[in-house]
């Protein structure tokens, strides 16, 4: 039971403070300007990099469609003709366009690759 009185009497006598200061004033009013100048060397390298990467370099994944693909592919009112004048002929115009623009999921390598893992 003493314990607990010893205990309980120094406790009583802890009184929380403030931690003391940074004795180097001069620091503190330069915290401010110091982070403003990293945030701008950072806005600046970042900068730089974006205009030292051209778009037209950027690699392309497997299986991408490209522009001249996308843009032989017949649209949606050569097809709506095609289905109306010879309905016949659409299937094989359907397969050839998903032949030329959707990736290849038999392929080793493909597109489904990553999701083998789960």
């Amino acid at each position: 039971m003493a314990d607990f009185d010893d205990l309980e009497s120094r406790l009583g006598k802890f009184h929380p403070r403030r931690p003391a200061a940074i004795p180097d004033e001069r620091l503190q009013r330069l915290r401010g300007p110091i982070w403003l100048a990293v945030a701008a060397g950072l806005a600046a390298a970042m900068l730089i990099a974006a205009r030292l990467q051209s778009p037209g370099k950027l690699p392309e994944p497997p299986g991408a469609v490209t522009v001249d693909a996308a843009r032989s592919a017949p649209t949606l009112g050569a097809l709506t003709a095609l289905a109306l004048e010879r309905p016949d002929d659409l299937d094989a115009a359907l397969a050839r366009i998903s032949r030329e623009t959707l990736p290849d999921v038999t392929q080793p390598g493909g597109v489904l690759q990553p999701l083998a893992k789960f």
